[in-house]
């Protein structure tokens, strides 16, 4: 069985990287969002969003990255039809 190039291996990572960028920080925000409200009882704390150590913080980082993700695969062309 013969392993495939450097070059096909490359570009598979880079097919859709924006969009699977995009989506596992949605995923991050979900799983964030699920352990806030188990261990603290309550979905958002607006005071803790500066708190680099809270959940709110990183779920807005995440949903930053998402958005700025999802723009960069639009413009590149992401909403073409069968992608």
């Amino acid at each position: 069985m013969k392993l495939p190039s450097k070059q096909w291996l490359i570009a598979q990572v880079k097919k859709n990287f924006w969009k699977r960028v995009s989506w596992l920080s949605i995923w991050a925000i979900v799983g964030l969002l699920i352990d806030e409200k188990a261990k603290e009882g309550y979905i958002l704390n607006p005071t803790d969003v500066t708190n680099p150590l809270a959940h709110e913080f990183w779920i807005v980082v995440f949903l930053l990255i998402s958005i700025v993700s999802y723009a960069i695969h639009k413009l590149k062309g992401g909403g073409k039809r069968g992608d």
